[in-house]
């Protein structure tokens, strides 16, 4: 019988790079959308050095909680769109669209915060927009998405940007704010 054996220290190494991965979205989702690497290293219960020996820099770290987004949207496009008519589908499309926003919200929010300093946020950013429009449209009408104008304006409508802007600006909740994306679209597809 072959037994493995287990280094100590390669098995703290990785759970030390776990708890400062979960530190960083625990204190992103609390409201911190710039947390320091002195926030990040208290909250895991490691050492300053500890971080910088497994991230050399918050850019680093940054990017470790992509597989978290990647955790909440997977499901997401998963899941077909229901509905019999193309507004049911499109009605239940924005409801998917707003759950997974709210999800994303902390960790979008403090991405946005660092895009202007991270290349790695922008290319993240540059992807979102792109799955959002692709989703976009593969669930709209075709002559809806070929009248250039009308399928910019619900692509603005239903950007993260737009639900950041209603939730956390204009203070709505989930509800409201997901009625005035739905309200806002039939009214351009009046």
């Amino acid at each position: 019988m072959n037994m493995v054996k287990v280094d100590g220290r390669t098995t703290r190494g990785h759970e030390n790079k776990k708890q400062i991965v979960l530190a960083l979205i625990e204190l992103i989702r609390e409201g911190h959308v710039s947390p320091t690497a002195e926030m990040v290293s208290a909250r895991a219960g490691v050492g300053l050095r500890t971080v910088f020996r497994h991230f050399k820099d918050m850019e680093t770290l940054y990017r470790e909680i992509s597989s978290e987004v990647d955790a909440i949207v997977a499901p997401v496009l998963a899941t077909p769109v229901k509905g019999d008519t193309a507004h049911e589908k499109l009605m239940h499309a924005i409801e998917r669209r707003t759950d997974m926003f709210e999800k994303l919200a902390p960790i979008q929010a403090a991405s946005l915060v660092h895009l202007h300093e991270s290349e790695f946020l922008k290319n993240q950013q540059a992807r979102t927009v792109a799955l959002q429009r692709y989703l976009l449209r593969a669930f709209l009408p075709a002559q809806i998405v070929k009248d250039k104008p009308l399928f910019e304006a619900l692509d603005l409508i239903l950007s993260f940007e737009s639900w950041l802007r209603l939730r956390r600006d204009q203070q709505l909740g989930v509800k409201q704010a997901r009625k005035v994306l739905q309200r806002s679209v039939e009214q351009l597809l009046k």
